[in-house]
């Protein structure tokens, strides 16, 4: 089969203008690397008009449009209230397609509770059949996300599991979790926890401020959050096991991350939800609830320290944490209302938009942070006899501008602020 010619390309990272060949079957494509980033799939890459293309060969005139690796999600929830669990899957896989996602973390929730064999089996059989995204499961802590018995780690690693997380559920059995830890450093296994005291979380909507006080809404305080964080990182160091902090919200929490990092704590990540590097407590407004999220969004100078961890590498990753919620549930009042935003479907459009185009980031910190650190995370691998994590391409046209509507979003839900918004920016995906 003839071989499929991507010319005029600008390489996103650097700028460089560039022309690829990309293997069709019958060839044997091999990986190639541009600025360290393993690439699927391509034959050959050349500077921009010096490539000879065979007659009849198919030719993708790529000018004004940016070539990149596929973004990579770490945190994203998928299960649809009131959806089959296929139906899900699928939406969820056009919904990465559309945002310019090749593969995502799925989160345990309670129809996709991944915490015994058979249910990775069955969730691995239905991904192969109605997901255009690589989906990875990440295995539960403890039994039901319960926070009480740990799950049977041996198991769950034999069928793939690198990451275990009780998603947004944190369990105050300190006991029990060191424990669990010691065990799964043994497997090799990374905890992926977000930083909380449930004592001082329970029965607490928002980030305290003037807007918490306005609205009589009882405040998650930011200690919190960073007493947690403080605590699960002694606690890794103790037990010699690799964590991830996710959605990590607060300026003192990228504080303390930093100094476990400037001392040498090995096997430290983090991540920040792309909903903190936008939006502000303020953003509540009058009680709407499409901000009510976990952790809360909390102050503008939080949103400031978050940014700069991730350009200094503090923030190992912009997470989606993408949440399916239905339009009755965010219709309640805001105490009633569950948290979350759905993400996936502008994910790429709307960190270029809000982030790129306004200088806030470069394109190298954003593959850097959805693409390369993540899916190492997700999948790691032995840098000397292993296989890197390859992303494919697509084409990006940062000229393209369209409005977020119901007919725009694929994911099932609307649960987004972004809804009404203009965006700029349309994803190819993928190319190989």
């Amino acid at each position: 089969m003839t071989n499929t010619y991507i010319t005029n390309a600008t390489w996103a990272i650097t700028g460089q203008k560039l022309d690829l060949r990309m293997g069709q079957s019958g060839d044997e494509p091999t990986t190639i690397y541009l600025d360290d980033i393993p690439l699927q799939g391509v034959n050959g890459v050349t500077d921009a008009g010096e490539m000879k293309i065979p007659e009849g060969a198919r030719v993708i005139d790529a000018t004004g449009k940016l070539l990149m690796p596929a973004l990579f999600d770490l945190h994203a929830k998928i299960e649809i209230a009131g959806c089959s669990k296929r139906e899900s899957i699928y939406r969820t896989g056009q919904a990465a397609l559309q945002g310019g996602v090749w593969g995502m973390l799925v989160m345990p929730t309670p129809g996709f509770c991944f915490d015994n064999a058979s249910t990775l089996d069955s969730f691995a059989d239905a991904v192969t059949q109605r997901s255009a995204a690589t989906m990875i499961p990440a295995g539960c802590i403890t039994e039901g996300m319960q926070g009480t018995q740990q799950t049977p780690y041996n198991t769950l690693a034999a069928r793939g599991v690198n990451i275990l997380s009780d998603a947004e559920h944190v369990t105050d059995n300190i006991l029990m979790l060191h424990r669990a830890m010691k065990y799964a450093a043994e497997l090799g296994l990374t905890f992926a926890i977000r930083g909380d005291v449930p004592a001082l979380t329970h029965n607490t909507y928002m980030h305290p401020g003037s807007t918490s006080y306005k609205l009589g809404l009882h405040g998650t305080p930011a200690c919190a959050e960073e007493i947690g964080i403080e605590t699960l990182i002694r606690l890794a160091q103790d037990a010699g096991a690799k964590l991830h902090i996710q959605t990590v919200s607060t300026a003192e929490g990228v504080a303390i991350i930093r100094r476990a990092k400037q001392k040498g704590m090995k096997g430290l990540t983090a991540e920040v939800a792309l909903h903190h590097l936008l939006y502000t407590h303020e953003n509540v407004g009058d009680y709407d609830t499409t901000f009510k999220t976990l952790p809360p969004l909390r102050e503008q100078s939080d949103c400031d320290a978050l940014l700069a961890g991730v350009k200094d590498g503090t923030i190992d990753c912009i997470v989606t944490d993408h949440t399916p919620c239905i339009p009755f549930a965010k219709k309640q009042d805001f105490v009633s209302a569950p948290q979350g935003m759905v993400a996936l479907d502008t994910y790429l459009p709307a960190i270029y938009t809000h982030l790129i185009k306004p200088g806030k980031l470069t394109w190298a910190e954003v593959i850097k942070a959805c693409c390369v650190s993540p899916a190492e995370i997700a999948t790691p691998y032995d840098q000397e006899e292993g296989t890197p994590v390859v992303a494919p391409l697509l084409l990006f046209d940062p000229e393209v501008e369209f409005c977020v509507t119901e007919s725009t979003m694929n994911c099932g839900t609307l649960n987004t602020p972004l809804l009404g918004t203009t965006l700029q920016g349309g994803v190819t995906m993928p190319l190989c």
